[in-house]
């Protein structure tokens, strides 16, 4: 067992408009160096808030419709990347706006995002921590017991499990306070199942490793605008854009967060 793939984050494609930085811009760059990578990654795992078009106008509530757009335009751009992609949802998402364009199968036009799949002899878990309205998550009670039956049923494999919020506090106030609320119902159950070593979350706009009882937490940066790792108050930074690149062999697994410079590839 030898490949690679990368984690991505908070891409926050809007159509018709940017916030702080050219998000659209800043995407296509890192698929640039996607792209170039190798070896190739085998997928990609996008780790939720894809679109942000309620950060153009706070006042109001944006329609699926007033989505569509964005998750359009989002589309457009995942074309470009040569690998295959599993995508979340987060707190800025829409989950009736992405069902439509990406035509997922669901049994509800807003039901939650999660599955699993597999990859080589590696079992792979997505969770769907979105709650309409709120920039905090929550994994619910439904998805938890779905969560229990498809780690038992995978005893025998090495897992790793995605979900968009933080379940564990980084020690940064203002960013906590927007965590997944139940984390430590949803790290109880991960940490009942040995072969369960690692979860990747988004959300923070900053890279973080917090380890506990076998249960190891990475986050990954943002694709745009990262967050200050020092303030107790929200400080926002225009860049540089991130992402996590992870590789899996039999001996086990390392990974690494790449920063773009300013010269993109050539500085890399």
């Amino acid at each position: 067992m030898d490949f690679t793939f990368v984690h991505f984050t908070d891409t926050h494609i809007m159509a018709g408009g940017t916030h702080r930085v050219d998000t659209t811009a800043c995407l296509q760059r890192v698929i640039e160096v996607l792209n170039a990578l190798e070896p190739r990654p085998a997928f990609a795992v996008i780790g939720g808030d894809l679109v942000s078009p309620d950060l153009l106008d706070r006042t109001k509530t944006f329609t699926a419709e007033e989505y569509e757009p964005s998750y359009r335009l989002l589309q457009d751009l995942l074309r470009t990347l040569q690998c295959p992609t599993h995508m979340l949802l987060g707190n800025h998402d829409h989950r009736v706006a992405f069902h439509r364009v990406m035509q997922t199968a669901v049994p509800a036009p807003d039901a939650p995002h999660y599955y699993s799949f597999d990859y080589q002899d590696y079992h792979f878990v997505a969770l769907d921590s979105h709650v309409p309205g709120k920039h905090e998550g929550h994994v619910d009670a439904a998805q938890l017991d779905w969560l229990r039956a498809d780690l038992d049923a995978h005893r025998s494999q090495p897992t790793m499990v995605f979900v968009h919020h933080h379940p564990w506090p980084l020690g940064l106030a203002w960013i906590d306070a927007m965590n997944l609320r139940n984390g430590d119902a949803v790290t109880a159950i991960l940490q009942q199942y040995p072969e369960v070593h690692w979860m990747i979350c988004g959300h923070v706009h900053q890279d973080q490793h917090i380890q506990r009882h076998g249960l190891t937490m990475l986050t990954t940066p943002a694709t745009c605008f990262q967050v200050s790792k020092l303030s107790q108050t929200p400080k926002v930074l225009p860049g540089p854009p991130g992402f996590r690149l992870v590789r899996v062999t039999d001996d086990g697994v390392s990974t690494r967060v790449l920063h773009l410079p300013s010269d993109g590839l050539a500085g890399l």
